[in-house]
Formats: structure tokens, sequence, C-alpha cells
């Protein structure tokens, strides 16, 4: 009998939360009364095509908005849950690109694949069976660079379905079983659209402050107007308020030659 943390799935990845922030679920309404009591106070939005009277009816129970398409503005969702993405239709790449101009800066993508290299799976190609007709699958080198293409940041992945089953044979053929990845039938996986660190610089300041200090440490690293720009730097990290260590890894997020990092850094550390 499953326990609820195997029960709920790709849930595994979203932590209880009593703040009102923004959920997408793309299809895949039975995810609702789970999501719905690990995030009491969410605004969730359920994507539907073409809504039952039964899936009205389960929206009006647990709260939840019905669309019908993707919204346009970027910046929306905390998370978005959608299952289905890697594994069926043809637009998928597209719609990991939509997904991530809908996601808060630390926002993730949360989705699943089968694996190519379930054990299960590598003996019917070795017996010339291949009865994958509808559902794609992947290997975890192959999803990390899809989604790495889609520019998400960072990416978790947990087991979904593994089975106690000899991969003994496969081993000596040397398949390598990293993290049992050759009993593994599903794997789930949490894609953020930034790495926590850079999230975390993202929430401090506007998004007008952040882009202006940002040109200003490029000019610096390009050496345009160096005393001035650092005038500049000065001016807007007291108007602000921006303070040492969020410089110190604001400027190890933006500026790319480690030879400006280090210039820049000491001429901080002696006052600018």
């Amino acid at each position: 009998m499953l326990n609820n943390f195997e029960r709920r799935g790709l849930l595994q990845f979203v932590p209880p939360n009593f703040l009102p922030i923004a959920v997408l679920l793309v299809e895949n309404e039975e995810f609702l009364p789970d999501l719905r009591e690990i995030l009491p106070s969410a605004r969730i939005a359920l994507l539907k095509k073409e809504p039952t009277d039964e899936i009205k009816r389960i929206c009006d129970e647990f709260r939840a908005d019905l669309i019908d398409e993707l919204p346009i503005s970027p910046k929306i969702f905390e998370f978005i849950v959608a299952r289905d993405v890697l594994t069926v239709g043809e637009d998928f790449y597209a719609r990991l690109l939509a997904f991530n101009h809908l996601l808060t800066y630390s926002g993730a993508l949360l989705t699943q694949f089968y694996n190519v290299r379930y054990v299960k799976v590598l003996e019917n190609l070795r017996s010339g069976r291949f009865f994958n007709n509808e559902q794609r699958l992947w290997a975890k080198s192959d999803v990390v660079r899809l989604l790495d293409d889609a520019i998400y940041k960072e990416i978790h992945f947990l087991p979904g379905k593994r089975e106690k089953i000899s991969v003994q044979a496969w081993e000596n053929f040397n398949f390598e079983n990293f993290n049992e990845d050759l009993a593994t039938k599903i794997w789930f996986v949490k894609a953020c659209k930034c790495t926590a660190e850079v999230a975390a610089l993202k929430e401090l300041f506007s998004p007008e402050i952040r882009a202006e200090l940002a040109r200003i440490l490029h000019r610096i690293e390009y050496d345009i107007d160096l005393e001035e720009n650092f005038g500049r730097l000065k001016e807007i990290c007291a108007r602000e308020g921006i303070f040492d260590d969020y410089l110190k890894d604001f400027i190890d997020q933006v500026v790319i030659h480690a030879s400006a990092k280090e210039f820049i850094a000491n001429r901080i550390k002696n006052g600018v």
C-alpha cells in the first residue's frame, strides 16, 4: 500500500506552503485534491481544453480556476505541474519554453518521463520488440540537455516507479546503473527557472534596479568610462541599500571574466 509520499508522485517536489502562491496544473485534474491539501491558500489554475461537468465540479470543490489556454503575461506561476509534456504530443520543446516564460524567478516546472534505460525496455529491444507507440522515452542525460536548451537552470530527479529486479546482466554489459537508473521505469523531474542562488538575488531588488546594476558592472568589466561607472556603482548601492554580500553575489552572476571580477571586488573592498 502506498504512503502519502509515494502516492503524491510529482507533488513530492512541492513543500507545504500557506501563502497564496499561483500554481498551474496542465490537464491531470487528479492532482487537485493533494495539491490543495499541500497548498491550502494557493491560487490554482487548471488548463483543460474540453472540461466535462465532472471536472467543473472538481474544480469547484478544490477551488481551482478553469482555463482553456496559457496566459500571455510572464512570471506568473510558482509551480507548473505538466506531467505529460515530455511523453505525449509533438510540440514539447515549444511548450517547455512557454512554461519557462510563465514561471517566476523562483518557480519550477514539475514533469516526468519514461526511462529508455529501464531494464524491461532494454530486454524488449534485445528481443526485437518495441511496443511503445504512444509515449516518448528518454534517458536522463537527454532530458538534462533538453531542459538546458529550454533555459532551465537547475534540474532535480526523483525515482517514480522503481522495481526490485535484477540488473546484473546489463551491468555485466557495461551499462552504468547510477542511482539505480536501470531499475527505474519513471523519473520525476523538477526543472527550476533559475538556480536557488540567482532566484534569491532577483527577489531582493526590482528588475529595474538589477538591470541598472548589471549595465554598470558590464561597463566596468569592459573598461568603459571606468571612474565614472565606479561612481555610479557607489551611488546606486547607497541609494538602494545594496549591501556588500548582495553585490558580491551579483557580480559573481553577472560579470563573465574572472580578472574583471577580481578587479571589481578589490576596488569595492577598498571603498570603490
